[in-house]
């Protein structure tokens, strides 16, 4: 009898657990039928997403989030929240993605199937204009990096001796370099370019690039949703083709991010 109660125990708690667990049916068909896809963005991080002076929510990953949702003959409904609460989201199934500036991971690719890249950022420090103490990798010993604790590089900078101080956005990040309180960040080409020309006066500069470290940015959906998945490819895929991804690029970044820096620099040097 023992036996049988606690065997009629197990099936009853393995049931309530799948109650609770969200179920997933193909999710392109449920975005086709809802006539929308729920993205997740920040909107505080320009020029990916951010309010213009407007205040209507715009930017490079806002519009293509927008083009890839008419791709799929759907219109795109952003969430805003903070940055470490989006992807819970679409393991939750609140959200259908993030697209956000989300880097490709190993760890982030065991949770998630990612997009082909769209975009890539090589990394590079960022300091006080007035440092001099960071030239090379190996000062970063016993430094602060103000960013995210999300940060898909904050692993190897730990491992480098720096110790990481926790923001939300570029512009805390900013303030907390100008102000001492942190020793440097991690801005890419793209956000740096955008910060000075919102913030002039900004007493910033690059100390080095981290060479061979392009992070790829994808679009992530949960994993299996292939269907999904095969859609938003076949929509980036023809934005690459017609020019327009390369076109939001120059608008937003002022230069083109959509192909690697190698690639980029090989470019130059066939021109040249």
């Amino acid at each position: 009898m023992k036996r049988k109660n606690a065997a009629a125990l197990l099936l009853a708690l393995a049931a309530a657990s799948l109650m609770a667990a969200p179920v997933f049916a193909d999710q392109l068909e449920d975005i086709r039928e809802a006539g929308e896809i729920r993205v997740g963005v920040e909107g505080t991080f320009a020029p990916f997403t951010y309010h213009g002076e407007d205040g209507a929510l715009t930017g490079f990953d806002v519009e293509v989030a927008q083009i890839l949702a008419e791709k799929l003959g759907v219109k795109a409904s952003f969430t805003e929240s903070d940055w470490d609460s989006l992807l819970a989201a679409v393991d939750s199934g609140r959200l259908d993605t993030v697209i956000n500036d989300v880097g490709i991971t190993e760890k982030r690719q065991e949770k998630y199937d990612f997009s082909d890249p769209y975009f890539y950022s090589p990394r590079q420090i960022t300091v006080a204009a007035d440092n001099e103490d960071i030239t090379s990798l190996d000062d970063l010993d016993g430094k602060k990096v103000a960013t995210t604790i999300t940060n898909s590089f904050v692993e190897t900078l730990e491992e480098l001796g720096a110790t990481v101080v926790p923001i939300s956005t570029s512009e805390e990040a900013a303030s907390l370099v100008t102000s001492g309180r942190a020793d440097f960040c991690l801005f890419d080409p793209a956000v740096m370019g955008a910060y000075l020309a919102a913030h002039p006066e900004a007493e910033l500069k690059v100390a080095f690039i981290i060479p061979d470290t392009d992070e790829l940015i994808g679009v992530p959906v949960r994993k299996g949703e292939t269907a999904l998945l095969g859609e938003i490819n076949k929509g980036l895929q023809e934005m690459r083709e017609d020019g327009t991804l390369l076109a939001l690029s120059e608008k937003y970044f002022g230069g083109d991010y959509t192909i690697p820096s190698s690639e980029k620099n090989a470019d130059e040097e066939t021109t040249e």
